[in-house]
């Protein structure tokens, strides 16, 4: 569940660095099937990609989502992609099955247009060890800056939200000043800056905070929108 990271996010030499891109499933595809095809025939296409250190599925199962919520939070993954530094990027955009298989096949079952992906870079924090039952809230934050503050100034405002007590651990990654090339958006859009990951023993609990956080937008600092994943490690 942990892909290990050390680097300032304005080094973009870092030991590992992560392409984050939430997604929205095709028009017209239903979630299981948007999950089975993520999960089975594009997990199996990635395998075989140079590059990635590491590629996790995030799939945010409908039913543990906050029913009222903004339009905004309204994704069905994130693909989580991990790279030793930013020549592997392009390593992977060169390979002919990234552009003769892996792109073509995320048309199958997801709405590329809508695709935001942000390279990362960690600050501070580590992923738990993996638990059987357990869900990852996604929070994904717009900071005036980047950097270690605003990720600890976000947290303890987290800390404060009914039922985050029960996180087992967090994460907080920065934007990086570069353009990972992985999306058809680029980074002149870019929709987050900053990402806390904060693990969860179970799905209840998990979606206990988000639904506090759609309710109220006031209980954290920062503009975020959430994503409640069962995480899927393919590499």
């Amino acid at each position: 569940m942990s892909d290990q990271m050390t680097a300032h996010p304005a080094d973009t030499a870092a030991t590992v660095i992560r392409s984050v891109a939430p997604v929205r499933r095709r028009r017209g595809l239903d979630w299981a099937e948007f999950s089975r095809h993520w999960r089975e025939e594009h997990a199996a296409i990635a395998r075989r990609l140079p590059g990635m250190v590491g590629y996790t599925q995030g799939h945010a199962i409908p039913e543990e989502q906050p029913q009222e919520r903004p339009a905004s939070w309204e994704y069905d993954g994130v693909a989580l992609a991990s790279f030793p530094d930013l020549g592997a990027i392009e390593v992977l955009r060169s390979h002919p099955d990234y552009r003769a298989r892996a792109v073509p096949d995320e048309a199958e079952f997801t709405d590329r247009s809508s695709m935001a992906a942000v390279l990362l870079a960690h600050c501070f924090g580590e992923a738990p060890d993996p638990v059987a039952d357990g869900r990852t809230l996604m929070v994904f934050a717009r900071t005036a800056s980047t950097g270690e503050r605003a990720g600890r100034t976000l947290v303890r405002a987290l800390d404060a939200v009914p039922g985050a007590d029960a996180a087992i651990g967090h994460r907080w990654s920065t934007a990086m000043d570069a353009d990972p090339g992985l999306s058809p958006r680029g980074a002149s859009d870019r929709p987050y800056s900053g990402l806390l990951e904060a693990w969860f023993r179970d799905a209840a609990s998990a979606a206990e905070v988000a639904l506090a956080v759609a309710a109220d937008a006031a209980l954290l600092p920062l503009k975020v929108s959430c994503l409640v994943v069962r995480e899927n490690r393919v590499i």
